[in-house]
């Protein structure tokens, strides 16, 4: 009897102890924590921003072809006061504050200001705009965007137009005004219709 208890308490251990190796988190592989800028980078000359000699780029900013984010970036530091503006989705308000910012008023259709900012629609409906005032003596991160692989099918190539990064936004702007957004169908000149029976 004192056999078959022994024998009993042996195999529960062993169970528990392969139970608790399968509860174990799986290994998490290293990555490269630095992504190698992948496009060139000219000094952007804007009467409110001064380039810092010491460049501190965060590594989440700069990243691999169809990841978004940047291909290459530079540090500013904001000299004086500035307008800085951010497209964000009103379903949820964290992203009023989000990290990336445009220097210029978007203009055009949303198609445009996607294409431009690399902003796959699943990331966000874009239907809000808010215009901020960044403080001077802010410390930026700005650089053209990476291309972004929404889908199989679909990728945003890289673009030209500089976006500004702030990791603490809600903390460093001021005097934000919301602009809601509704619709304005414009009709399609004949000659920018495509014929797609052919």
């Amino acid at each position: 009897m004192i056999r078959k208890i022994q024998i009993g308490v042996a195999t529960s251990l062993s169970l528990l102890i392969l139970t608790g190796c399968s509860q174990l988190p799986a290994p998490t592989p290293s990555t490269n924590a630095s992504v190698e800028a992948s496009c060139p980078l000219t000094e952007l000359k804007h009467p409110n921003l001064v380039p810092l000699p010491a460049q501190s780029i965060p590594g989440n900013v700069i990243a691999a072809p169809g990841q978004g984010g940047l291909c290459n970036a530079r540090n500013y530091e904001v000299s004086k006061d500035l307008i800085i503006w951010r497209a964000w989705n009103s379903t949820y308000e964290g992203s009023k504050f989000g990290k990336w910012w445009s220097l210029e008023k978007p203009l055009g259709g949303v198609a445009q200001y996607r294409a431009e900012f690399n902003i796959c629609p699943k990331y966000s409906p874009l239907d809000m705009l808010v215009r901020c005032t960044l403080k001077a003596g802010t410390q930026v991160v700005i650089g053209p965007g990476q291309s972004a692989q929404c889908s199989n099918y679909f990728t945003y190539p890289q673009s030209d137009t500089n976006q500004l990064y702030l990791a603490n936004a809600a903390e460093v702007t001021l005097n934000c005004t919301n602009f809601y957004d509704e619709f304005s169908w414009h009709e399609v000149a004949p000659e920018a219709e495509t014929n797609t029976t052919q």
